[in-house]
């Protein structure tokens, strides 16, 4: 099941630590096979926060999308068995867990990202039965790849913040395909007056819909360290009160969600 994770905005909604999150508990928690991919130009924020800011770029030579493209490109590169096979070449082990990564895209592909266009949903179609989950890092706002990316999903999931203009002007801007949509609220402060049950009393297209990731410094400060699988291995079975409770608790009900979609052969969200 492939599910695309989208924001309106850059830098505020924590579109990245969601999908990081979400993975890490589809496959520590739920031992679920999991690839992760994003479509940010020269933008390696989805790696760092799992592999460390100090890798090299040689660690990136020869794997990721621009290696893949180009090969399939090359060598017209059909579907099956062996092109399955022939893929997993160019994508990275995060080790145990099931978690791996499809590193992201250097080249710009030109102004209208024909090549992303032609290749990912060969790509994605390929590779769907080798994991339960693909998590997709889309770019932000209106681009033709996200749009593109919004029909390729099983699941789109749009994350936000509780800045009420954001969420207005989201509503306001965008059409969603509201059968096959959530909407994730990041960093979330249950305390705020825009809280969970006000907003979906508020705004029709969040009925049934609306999960919360709460606020947890800890988890950001691991993101901020580039240290989040060490962090998630370590509290994800321990934090039993408190603050890290509440946040284990809404990641794990919103993997859940996601995990019942995915048996049901990825399908859509249904409310």
């Amino acid at each position: 099941m492939h599910v695309v994770f989208w924001s309106p905005v850059t830098g505020q909604t924590g579109t990245t630590s969601s999908l990081a999150a979400i993975a890490l508990t589809a496959a520590y928690r739920s031992k679920k096979k999991v690839l992760l991919t994003q479509t940010h130009y020269g933008n390696r924020e989805l790696e760092e926060i799992l592999l460390g800011s100090n890798q090299t770029n040689e660690i990136y030579q020869n794997i990721g999308l621009d290696s893949l493209i180009r090969l399939i490109r090359t060598h017209n590169q059909t579907a099956g068995t062996e092109a399955v096979q022939i893929m997993k070449d160019y994508i990275m082990s995060l080790g145990k867990g099931g978690i791996d990564l499809l590193c992201g895209t250097r080249n710009h592909y030109g102004g209208e990202q024909e090549e992303l266009l032609k290749y990912l949903p060969f790509i994605y179609n390929s590779l769907e039965k080798e994991y339960d989950l693909i998590l997709t890092d889309t770019s932000f706002g209106k681009n033709r790849l996200s749009q593109h990316l919004w029909k390729e999903a099983d699941i789109l999931a749009v994350t936000l913040n509780q800045n009420i203009s954001v969420i207005r002007n989201t509503l306001k801007e965008y059409q969603f395909p509201l059968e096959k949509t959530i909407f994730i609220l990041n960093n979330y402060h249950s305390s705020s007056a825009y809280n969970l049950r006000t907003l979906e009393k508020h705004y029709k297209d969040f009925k049934g819909r609306l999960y919360a990731i709460p606020h947890l410094t800890a988890y950001m400060d691991a993101v901020s360290d580039r240290d989040l699988i060490n962090f998630y291995l370590k509290h994800m079975s321990l934090s039993k009160t408190g603050e890290r409770k509440a946040f284990f608790q809404r990641v794990f009900k919103l993997t859940e969600v996601l995990l019942k979609e995915q048996d049901k052969g990825g399908k859509g969200y249904v409310t």
